[in-house]
C-alpha cells in the first residue's frame, strides 16, 4: 500500500506541477502581448514624430530654396545672362531660317502652314464632293 500512496503522491505532484505551468505559460503570454503593444505604440508614435519632423524639414528646405532662386533671380548678372540667352536663342533661330531660306528648305512653321492649308483644301473637297452625290451617299449615280 505504501507504494500506491507514493505513485498518487508522485501523480499528484505532477498534475499539480503541470497545472502551475499552465497558469505560468498564460500569465507569461499575457506579459507578452502587453509588452508587445507597448512596443508597438512607441513605435507608432515614433514614425508619426519623425514624419512630423521630415515634414517640417521638407517644408524649411522648400522655403529656403525658393527664397534662394528670388534672390539669383535679381541678380544683375543672372539677369544679364538670361538675357544673352535669349539674345543668342533669337539669332540662332534667325540664322537657321536664314539657311533654311537660302537652300530653299521649308522651316518647321512653314510644314505646319502648308499641312494646315492642305487640311482645310481636302475638307472642302469632301464637302464639294458630298454635295455633288444624291443623299451626300458616297457612290455616285450611274
Amino acid at each position: 500500500m505504501p507504494e500506491t500512496n507514493i505513485i498518487q503522491d508522485g501523480v499528484e505532484r505532477v498534475r499539480e506541477a503541470f497545472e502551475s505551468l499552465e497558469s505560468e505559460a498564460a500569465r507569461v503570454q499575457k506579459d507578452m502581448r502587453a509588452r508587445r503593444k507597448k512596443i508597438e505604440k512607441r513605435f507608432a508614435s515614433g514614425r508619426k514624430d519623425l514624419e512630423k519632423r521630415l515634414d517640417a524639414r521638407r517644408k524649411d528646405f522648400e522655403k529656403r530654396t525658393r527664397k534662394l532662386r528670388a534672390e539669383i533671380q535679381k541678380n544683375p548678372a543672372v539677369k544679364r545672362l538670361d538675357k544673352a540667352r535669349k539674345d543668342a536663342a533669337k539669332q540662332w533661330e534667325q540664322g537657321m531660317t536664314d539657311l533654311l531660306n537660302a537652300f530653299q528648305i521649308a522651316s518647321k512653321n512653314d510644314l505646319q502652314r502648308i499641312d494646315r492649308k492642305i487640311s482645310q483644301l481636302s475638307k472642302k473637297l469632301r464637302e464639294m464632293d458630298g454635295a455633288k452625290r444624291p443623299n451626300g451617299r458616297g457612290q455616285p449615280t450611274a
